[in-house]
């Protein structure tokens, strides 16, 4: 796919695709989930499966 990237789960934007098990999924929404702890994780809500949780520095590959 033209355009792919390998990036930080922090900058993937919606309407980016990412790769998921070998499968492309539309990012519909994207979110910041901060823990007491001093985590923090994305919550990426995608078109066609439930919300996935990955940490910040996570390496998702990307098209744009």
């Amino acid at each position: 796919m033209p355009g792919e990237y390998g990036l930080c789960a922090v900058l993937v934007v919606r309407g980016d695709l990412i790769r998921v098990q070998g499968v492309w999924h539309e990012v519909r929404a994207s979110r910041l989930e901060r823990f007491m702890t001093g985590g923090a994780v994305i919550v990426l809500t995608l078109a066609e499966r439930p919300p996935l949780r990955v940490p910040v520095f996570l390496r998702l590959e990307v098209s744009r």
